[in-house]
């Protein structure tokens, strides 16, 4: 089957073909020229910058433009086409010339007025929207707010016994708050809000948004107001629950005495802690804070002491000090007189001599044991250590000790006088 080839120079001899391609080109070339007549037809500039300047008076006084901010406008211009087809936004500039005038703050309305910034000038301006705009202005400042918190539980939390849900905490206590004066003045406190509803076995970690409140309690929002953070990460730790014994613990304990448990009353014997399961499991008793044996006679035998946690842990009983009575009445006390002295861990180069020749001392033990001691059973020690580069005269603690007892210790503290020189 053969094609038959078309001309295209010959369908332009065909006046009917000629006469639909002419008004076709007239209807084109109509709408080209129409849409390119800048003379009469304005042609617009979308995205022009808005100038808003203060007088440098006003800015001295801590005045400042808080809206409209970085608000642009559609300028009309027409003139000669070829130049109004090269006019971009960045050529134009809109001011509202008279917030110069402004010295306080409040809400002024003013005109707009078109600036030419760049080298074209053969075009004029038809009109400019918006043409008016009303600009807030007030003083710059800053306040300090502490987070509050909000968090709530559902309605009918039903919470796990086993765990301890300890009070939120947030990675920053208070937010800074920034803008207009009059508004940040109705600002009475920051909360960081959320609700809880699944009922809390571990630790829950989460961020919320904070939230601005007047002194009614009502939010504020403002576009105005800027917060340094507006958001916040909220801890809820969860802990296990366990009640544990109280135990006391001794420094300076005499090697061969014991205590039957008739003989140590702790007040109170249990304390309920919460902690992470893992240091718990590990957690036998509650410690107290230990016990010198140079604190404890017949007649000195209750003790308040502090009960002490691991820093992970809380004391759910809320109980910080717990009594501890002794009973030393199978023990007796006895008068002596220490007069020998040691001194120890004396740098090498220094000698040292006690003015201290006698200490009146209190002796604690069995009656058997201390009945049988004698002057030089007792020796009073000093000890050197971190004043190695010490030379002088000084008052120093004295340690007292006892030789051929087993049971025995002295009550009461004591201090003698030295002097240590370097060696000739």
């Amino acid at each position: 089957m053969k094609f038959k080839k078309i001309s295209i120079g010959r369908i332009f001899y065909n006046d009917k073909f000629v006469m639909i391609f002419s008004i076709f080109a007239s209807v084109i070339l109509w709408f080209v020229m129409a849409s390119t007549n800048t003379q009469d037809r304005p042609h617009d500039i979308k995205d022009v910058p808005i100038t808003i300047k203060l007088s440098d008076a006003a800015q001295e006084d801590g005045l400042k433009v808080f809206s409209p901010v970085n608000q642009t406008a559609t300028v009309a211009i027409k003139g000669n086409s070829i130049v109004v087809n090269q006019v971009k936004a960045s050529d134009l500039q809109v001011v509202a010339q008279l917030a110069s005038s402004i010295t306080g703050p409040g809400n002024y309305t003013f005109d707009l007025s078109l600036q030419n910034k760049g080298t074209l000038t053969d075009f004029e301006l038809v009109s400019i929207s918006p043409a008016q705009l009303i600009i807030s202005v007030d003083r710059y400042k800053e306040k300090t707010f502490t987070i509050e918190n909000d968090i709530k539980y559902k309605s009918g939390y039903q919470s796990d016994l086993s765990y301890f849900v300890s009070s939120p905490t947030f990675n920053s206590d208070t937010v800074t708050i920034s803008g207009p004066e009059k508004e940040l003045s109705q600002v009475n406190k920051v909360s960081a809000s959320y609700e809880i509803s699944d009922t809390l076995t571990e630790t829950k970690i989460f961020t919320t948004n904070l939230t601005m409140y007047d002194a009614n309690g009502n939010e504020i929002v403002s576009d105005k107001l800027k917060m340094s953070t507006n958001k916040v990460e909220v801890t809820i730790p969860v802990l296990a629950r366990q009640v544990l014994p109280v135990n006391v613990s001794f420094t300076n304990k005499p090697v061969g005495l014991t205590f039957s448990p008739d003989q140590i009353t702790i007040d109170p014997q249990t304390i309920e802690v919460a902690g992470p399961q893992d240091v718990l499991a590990n957690l036998v008793n509650i410690s107290l804070t230990p016990l010198d044996f140079a604190n404890i006679s017949p007649t000195k035998n209750v003790f308040d002491l502090g009960v002490t946690l691991p820093a992970s842990c809380k004391n759910l009983s809320s109980i910080p000090v717990a009594k501890v009575t002794l009973d030393l009445s199978s023990l007796s006390t006895r008068k002596m007189v220490v007069n020998n002295f040691v001194v120890k861990n004396l740098a090498a180069d220094k000698t040292a001599s006690v003015y201290t020749k006698s200490l009146a001392v209190t002796v604690v033990g069995p009656d058997s044991e201390i009945s049988k001691l004698t002057e030089n059973s007792l020796v009073a020690q000093i000890d050197m250590s971190g004043k190695e580069n010490f030379t002088g005269h000084t008052e120093m603690p004295v340690t007292i000790s006892i030789s051929n007892t087993t049971s025995s210790w002295v009550y009461g503290s004591y201090m003698a006088n030295i002097s240590v020189n370097l060696n000739n």
